[in-house]
C-alpha cells in the first residue's frame, strides 16, 4: 500500500484489523448498564492527595512557637563544690554556696529597675489538706535575699556578671524527693525594666548531708521464756550504694536436763531493710476548719523494702560449749534501682528513717547425755525477730567542712609584742667592752 503524505491539522481515518473471533456484543442486565470497572490510578492519586494535606495540616500545626523576644535574659553558674553538710544538723557547720549570676543583654542597652534573688526552702506535700490549693501543696520558705542594685541603672549590649555566696546553716535538712513528701532549695531571680518585662529565672540546688563513720553499735536481745540471747553488732551508718557486714552472736541455744539436753537449731534465716516515710501536711490559712484548730496536720506514712535476703546456710554452732554458741555474720545492702532516700528530719513535717529486721526461724532438739548422736525433733519452733536502726547516708568522700578548709586562726596570739611593765637605767660601773677587728 503506498505511503499518502498527510498535511499537518487534517483528520486520518482509524484502521480497525479483521479477527478470526470477534468481541461480543455488550449485553445489559435487567436492562441496566453494565458496570464499569475503574482504574487503580485515580485511588492512587486521591490516596497522595489526601497525605499531601495530612502534611501539610500537620506541618502548620506542628510548626515550633517562637519564644517571645527578650530584650535581656538571666544565667546562674554555681562555682563553689558540692553542697555537703558534714555532721548531724545540731553539730555541722553548714556548707557555703557562691557562684555567679550573669545578665545577657540582647539589645543596644537595657535598664533595670529592680534586680534581686532569694534563695528558697520549698516543701511540698504530696498528700496536701486540699488537693486543689497550691498554699496548702507548696509552702517555701526565704533563707536569704540578694539586692543587685540600689538603683535603676542602665547595661550595655554583652554579659555583665554579679557574684553572690551564702553560707547555708548546718541545722537545713537535705534535699529529699520521697512518695508523700519533697523538700527542695531553689535560687529565684528577677529583673523588672521600665516596660513592665520581668527577666525571670529559677536554678534548683542539691543540699546533701553525709554523716562520718564512728565505733560499730552492739545490740543485746533477750528472747524469754527460752534462755536464748542474740548479740548483734551493726555499722553506725551505711550508704546507698555497698555492702555492709552484720555479725550476730546467739547464746543460751543448750538447754539441760537431768535426763536429757534441748539444743535449738536454726533452720532459716531472712533479713530485710525497710525504708518509713511520714510528712505532717499543714493546712493554709484558708482551710485550717478541714483539721479542726490551727497548728495540727494530716499524718501520712509510707513504707517500702529497699532490700532483703533469705539466708539457709552460713552459720557455725557449737553445741559443746556451756549453753552452746551460734555465731554467723552475712553481707546486707539496698537493693539497686530502689532509689533510697537517706535519713532526713525535716522541721517542716517529713521525716526518713530505715530498720534493719532479721527473722531466725529456730527448731528444738532432744538428745540423752548418753546418745548424743541420736537426735529427735520436739516439734517446737519459734521465730526470733530483732529490729535495729539503720541510718542512710551520703559517702563523705574525701571532702571536709568549708570551715576546715581556711587557715588556722591563732585568738591566744597578740597583736603586737609583750611589754614590760617596769624598765629603769642601769647606773653600775660600765660593762666590760672589748673592740672587735674592722672587716676589709
Amino acid at each position: 500500500m503506498p505511503y499518502h503524505h498527510q498535511p499537518f491539522g487534517t483528520t486520518r481515518p482509524a484502521l480497525f484489523a479483521r479477527t478470526s473471533n470477534p468481541q461480543p456484543p455488550l449485553s445489559f442486565n435487567n436492562g441496566l448498564p453494565p458496570k464499569i470497572k475503574t482504574s487503580s490510578s485515580s485511588h492512587t492519586m486521591d490516596f497522595f492527595h489526601l497525605k499531601d494535606s495530612k502534611d501539610k495540616r500537620r506541618s502548620v500545626s506542628g510548626s515550633p512557637k517562637l519564644a517571645p523576644y527578650k530584650p535581656a535574659k538571666l544565667d546562674i553558674s554555681i562555682e563553689s563544690p558540692p553542697l555537703v553538710m558534714y555532721g548531724p544538723m545540731g553539730h555541722s557547720s553548714g556548707a557555703l554556696l557562691s557562684g555567679m549570676i550573669t545578665l545577657t543583654v540582647n539589645d543596644e542597652q537595657v535598664k533595670l529597675q529592680q534586680f534581686e534573688m532569694r534563695l528558697l526552702a520549698k516543701t511540698t506535700s504530696k498528700r496536701p489538706v486540699s488537693r486543689d490549693c497550691p498554699d496548702c501543696k507548696t509552702k517555701a520558705a526565704e533563707l536569704h535575699q540578694w539586692h543587685f542594685l540600689s538603683e535603676p541603672q542602665r547595661y550595655h549590649k554583652g554579659s555583665h556578671a554579679f557574684p553572690f555566696s551564702f553560707l547555708l546553716p548546718g541545722s537545713l535538712p537535705a534535699t529529699t524527693q520521697s512518695v508523700i513528701g519533697s523538700v527542695d532549695y531553689v535560687l529565684s531571680a528577677k529583673a523588672t525594666t521600665p516596660l513592665g518585662d520581668d527577666l525571670v529565672l529559677e536554678t534548683p540546688i542539691k543540699v546533701l548531708r553525709a554523716l562520718l563513720s564512728s565505733a560499730d553499735r552492739t545490740s543485746l536481745r533477750i528472747f524469754p521464756p527460752t534462755n536464748l540471747t542474740a548479740t548483734v553488732i551493726t555499722p553506725p551508718v551505711i550508704h546507698p550504694i555497698g555492702e555492709f557486714n552484720v555479725q550476730m552472736r546467739i547464746s543460751g541455744v543448750v538447754e539441760t536436763d537431768q535426763t536429757h539436753l534441748r539444743r535449738w537449731r536454726i533452720r532459716k534465716m531472712n533479713w530485710r531493710i525497710e525504708e518509713h516515710s511520714k510528712m505532717i501536711s499543714a493546712p493554709c490559712p484558708k482551710h485550717v476548719q478541714k483539721v479542726g484548730a490551727e497548728g495540727k496536720g494530716i499524718l501520712s506514712q509510707d513504707t517500702r523494702i529497699i532490700g532483703g535476703k533469705e539466708v539457709k546456710e552460713g552459720w557455725k554452732s557449737d553445741f559443746d560449749t556451756q549453753g552452746g554458741l551460734i555465731e554467723m555474720e552475712f553481707p546486707a545492702s539496698i537493693k539497686q534501682g530502689t532509689h533510697p532516700i537517706c535519713d532526713v528530719e525535716a522541721p517542716t513535717g517529713l521525716s526518713v528513717t530505715h530498720n534493719l529486721i532479721v527473722e531466725l526461724i529456730v527448731a528444738e532438739e532432744a538428745y540423752s547425755h548418753k546418745y548424743s548422736k541420736s537426735v529427735t525433733p520436739t516439734g517446737t519452733a519459734r521465730v526470733l525477730r530483732m529490729q535495729f536502726t539503720l541510718v542512710v547516708t551520703e559517702r563523705s568522700g574525701l571532702g571536709i567542712s568549708w570551715d576546715e578548709e581556711q587557715p588556722p586562726m591563732y585568738e591566744d596570739v597578740p597583736s603586737s609584742p609583750p611589754g614590760y611593765a617596769q624598765m629603769t637605767d642601769y647606773e653600775g660601773e660600765p660593762l666590760p667592752y672589748e673592740d672587735l677587728e674592722q672587716l676589709s
